[in-house]
């Protein structure tokens, strides 16, 4: 029975730029962080195809110019925004909040800049010491 969702439809060619893509290291375009193989599917770091022009706007499921690596959590969080966009959301959170540890930390810092939030200043807690008692 075939399949309405582009996706699924070519499926073979999809699976085949897939099993490419994992198979040489790959960095998220979106935050830069590097993607592990050893993530299943569903885990939110796993590796997943990317639409530089999404499929609801006619972009190809299948063109390898057109798909780029992402994690998981950095593709759901992308949704269908325009590239453009996305760098410029992620410019802003590393301007307002400095380098992220993780892919979950960066879609954190994204939707706070991309609100419009700006960084609390932490404050470094000090630990007294034996010295000072």
């Amino acid at each position: 029975m075939p399949s309405s969702n582009p996706r699924y439809a070519n499926y073979s060619a999809r699976s085949a730029l897939r099993k490419r893509m994992a198979s040489q290291p790959q960095r998220c375009w979106m935050c830069g962080l590097p993607i592990s193989p050893t993530y299943p599917a569903r885990h939110p770091y796993a590796l997943e195809l990317d639409e530089i022009v999404p499929i609801s706007k006619g972009g190809s499921a299948i063109d390898p110019a057109n798909v780029r690596a992402a994690h998981r959590c950095c593709n759901q969080w992308r949704g269908d925004k325009p590239v453009g966009r996305v760098q410029s959301i992620a410019t802003a959170a590393r301007a307002a909040f400095g380098a992220w540890r993780s892919p979950a930390e960066f879609v954190l810092f994204a939707r706070s800049a991309a609100k419009g939030a700006k960084a609390v200043p932490r404050k470094t807690a000090s630990m007294p010491t034996s010295r000072r008692w």
